[in-house]
């Protein structure tokens, strides 16, 4: 009986290994191919009886093949990963923004049907099937109305001055707002339910607006730039543990260029008496990995925020541990479609929040 067990655990991971090894070609081939596909599933999409010409104008084929180049990149993320939720969670993503632009959702389901048929006919057979299997998925995602992201409202006092915060850069006036959240520290508020449940919170609502055509880029960089400004000002004025003789470098990995999350999660290391180094956004594995050794860091944050940088993000965690030895922590909107994929990553400890970052460090690091 342990002999046959032995020798059907040998094979289930035999399958396993192959699997895996059919979704990394898959992945590969669909990103080395992405814009011939895009093409093809342009073309096919105009093709079809649902007046996309009519509804996108001169440029629906450009821009019909730029939005499937993305679906394809979303698509080859999440199967490289063996995560399908991934890639349902970014066409839930996409629902609302069609929703919001009064875009029959039809569209988005006929959009998928198309892609799916292009990469059934011109993929390898041998690697087919999980494209076709994860797109599935997703159209089933589509039988029911998406909510989309949750809209800020005015329903506390820190929501209250969010919203007001966003008001007043968005009239132009960045310096009253930075001054509207150094008064309520003054006044006693708690510097991390500032950064949390207004300057955070602020974010996500004009990423929301964007996302869903309710706001320009250039509203949302300046909402953004307003932002860093004011959690330096606040960090500066916030009272400091002791210095504890720990380090933390934090860095958004390669390709994402938000690094508000880990600035904000990276000062509050810094508040709690770390030497906290903080290299911003869109950071190369081989640059974190030389930060890393220079500080001789204890920890080490990396965030994503998007499902295609979940790459750079594994490139980055095993280039730390050929390298270097020290604990390493993820985070951001990349991992909400699947948050138990940092541990196939090998991260030590993933956080949705400021706090618990600054708890499961210090826990990580004792």
């Amino acid at each position: 009986m342990a002999r046959l067990y032995r020798c059907s655990e040998s094979i289930r991971l035999f399958f396993c290994r192959m699997t895996m090894h059919g979704n990394l070609m898959a992945a590969a081939i669909l990103t080395a191919s992405d814009s011939a596909y895009a093409a093809y599933a342009a073309n096919r999409l105009l093709e079809s009886p649902f007046g996309i010409k009519e509804i996108f104008g001169d440029s629906a084929f450009t821009d019909w093949k730029d939005h499937y180049r993305q679906r394809i990149a979303e698509l080859a993320a999440a199967i490289g990963e063996g995560e399908p939720n991934l890639f349902s969670a970014q066409i839930d993503w996409a629902q609302s923004a069609f929703q919001s632009r009064q875009v029959p959702i039809e569209v988005l389901r006929q959009s998928l049907i198309c892609l799916s048929d292009v990469l059934f006919e011109e993929l390898p057979e041998s690697c087919r099937q999980e494209p076709v299997d994860y797109i599935s998925l997703a159209l089933e995602s589509l039988e029911t109305t998406s909510d989309g992201p949750e809209e800020l409202k005015p329903d506390s006092k820190t929501s209250r001055m969010s919203l007001n915060y966003i008001t007043m850069i968005l009239e132009g006036d960045g310096q009253s707002a930075i001054e509207l959240v150094v008064q309520a520290l003054q006044e006693g508020m708690p510097v991390l339910a500032i950064y949390e449940n207004v300057l955070l919170a602020a974010q996500q609502e004009v990423g929301r607006m964007w996302h869903l055509g309710d706001l320009s880029i250039s509203e949302e960089h300046y909402v953004t730039a307003t932002t860093i400004r004011a959690m330096g000002v606040l960090n500066y004025l916030s009272e400091r543990q002791p210095k504890n003789g720990r380090t933390v470098v934090s860095a958004a990995v390669s390709g994402n260029i938000h690094d508000i999350g880990v600035r904000a999660v990276s000062d509050f290391f810094d508040l709690a008496g770390w030497r906290a180094v903080c290299l911003g956004g869109d950071t190369p594995a081989e640059d974190i990995a030389m930060a890393v050794g220079t500080f001789e860091a204890d920890l080490l944050l990396v965030s994503a925020a998007l499902t295609v940088q979940l790459k750079s993000v594994r490139d980055t965690i095993e280039r730390i541990r050929q390298e270097r030895d020290c604990k390493i922590m993820v985070g951001g909107m990349a991992f909400s479609g699947s948050p138990n994929i940092w541990r196939q990553m090998g991260a030590d400890g993933f956080s949705t929040s400021i706090s618990e970052s600054i708890e499961t460090g210090h826990r990580l690091v004792s």
